[in-house]
């Protein structure tokens, strides 16, 4: 069997490691799994990594099509309830691991870090729990009305190249901090390859900058904001024309030194040695080096809009790259691609159907969640070894994903996995157009959780 067709014989052998190593990942290490089951450690990991959005009961009836091999929802809830989610993170981290040759960018591990929200079955006791602002109705004079509800919030880093998931961070919605779990998730890093990393505003931070600055083999590319009143001073005064400047911002966290220099930036970092609470007015920001730090970095102002309208919008990016290798016109082009993670966020959600969550305890939520990503990257590494057959078409064609979601499934679940390059021939036959420069208004509003109770049979 050649190379391609290796993909989920590499997932079973993660699997099977992790099964033999369970007593690492579950509460009581000295009895869970340790009693001939049904469901034994192996099966239980291929189960939940094969479950896609239907009721629990149809997972397990299309997972054992035998009756006499078949187990009850609870018990299978049971067996979940001894493992620990550091499983599935492990396993995603394994998976990963075994793309020994990945795609680069001009030499470069091509990576982006962002979050999203995920919609959870309300339990009022979640850890989860916060209070959002919607509107009901639209003939409500676009009056909002505050709603409880029950949202995870998922800081993701994702490697744009390979379409694959490298690292997650859950936080809950009402305390997130994107900027913290994206500095937590680069000192996690650990790639062979230099790396760039693409970030939108949310993630405009002094400490972020020289965190960058100092890993190694990083690389950021940071969107800044433009309003005057939220951005930074130096940003604002800069000229109404594209420019590409060397910029050194003089960060402190000591109000004498704000005294001596005003144009120095005072950083409000919080101190416990003094105080546990602020008043809810006092913005504070994390600052993890020295009292006095000169932040360098290289700024670029983009021109983005089409040249036929009249109101000219810009962009402005902070980076640590080379301007000789990657000149202003290459800043553009790269930033542009940081929109993949978006695009993957909606196939992660409504394509494998990880907005369809089984429970509502937390920690089978977030094993969920991680079993998900990790059958995302499976997915998306078989569809990279597929081709599409050349014809005279208007526009280039892609592979299916959620199709090809379906096949790698039901090739993993049944006794199918030795046919590979059926399941292959399967996939390539599902394509469709993509057509470049088309633009959407992008619709914000909430999306509520899928209810347990209204699955599809």
């Amino acid at each position: 069997m050649t190379k391609k067709h290796q993909v989920l014989r590499q997932l079973d052998s993660v699997t099977d490691m992790a099964a033999e190593c369970i007593n690492y990942f579950v509460y009581h290490p000295s009895k869970d799994f340790t009693r001939k089951r049904k469901l034994d450690a192996k099966t239980f990991i291929k189960t939940t990594l094969a479950m896609q959005g239907n009721c629990l009961n149809k997972e397990l009836a299309d997972a054992f099509p035998k009756p006499s091999k078949r187990m009850t929802a609870s018990a299978y809830e049971q067996q979940k309830s001894k493992v620990n989610p550091r499983l599935f993170k492990a396993i995603l981290y394994e998976f990963n691991s075994t793309l020994k040759q990945p795609a680069l960018y001009h030499g470069y591990r091509l990576l982006a870090i962002d979050g999203s929200d995920f919609a959870l079955p309300y339990d009022k006791n979640s850890m989860f729990l916060c209070n959002i602002q919607t509107r009901k109705k639209p003939s409500d004079d676009n009056k909002l009305t505050t709603k409880g509800t029950c949202l995870i919030h998922a800081n993701i880093l994702y490697d744009i190249a390979n379409c694959c998931y490298l690292d997650c961070l859950l936080q809950s919605r009402k305390s997130m901090d994107e900027r913290s779990a994206a500095v937590h998730i680069l000192q996690n890093l650990r790639l062979q390859h230099r790396y760039i990393v693409l970030m939108d505003r949310g993630y405009e931070s002094f400490n972020l900058f020289e965190h960058g600055n100092r890993l190694s083999n990083c690389n950021y590319v940071i969107r800044l904001r433009t309003q005057s009143k939220s951005a930074i001073r130096e940003i604002s005064d800069l000229p109404d024309q594209e420019c590409d400047l060397e910029m050194t911002l003089n960060i402190t966290n000591s109000a004498k030194q704000k005294k001596l220099h005003p144009e120095y930036h005072k950083i409000n970092a919080p101190n416990h040695r003094y105080k546990d609470k602020y008043s809810p007015k006092y913005r504070t920001a994390h600052w993890d080096f020295e009292s006095f730090c000169p932040v360098h970095c290289r700024i670029v102002k983009l021109k983005i809009n089409d040249p036929l309208l009249v109101k000219t919008k810009w962009e402005v990016l902070a980076t640590n790259l080379s301007p000789s290798d990657f000149p202003l016109s290459e800043m553009r082009n790269l930033y542009h691609l940081r929109w993949d993670i978006e695009s993957s966020f909606r196939k992660l959600k409504y394509d494998l159907g990880a907005v369809c969550f089984h429970s509502k305890k937390t920690a089978f939520q977030e094993i969920e969640l991680y079993s998900q990503l990790i059958m995302f990257n499976v997915v998306n590494r078989i569809i990279s070894l597929c081709r599409i057959a050349d014809a005279h078409r208007k526009w280039p064609h892609e592979i299916d994903f959620k199709e090809a979601a379906n096949i790698v499934h039901r090739y993993y679940t049944t006794p199918m996995i030795g046919n590979s390059k059926q399941m292959i021939e399967e996939i390539e036959a599902y394509h469709h157009p993509v057509r470049k420069g088309r633009q959407y208004p992008r619709p914000l509003r909430f999306q509520g959780s899928v209810s347990l109770n209204y699955r599809i049979s």
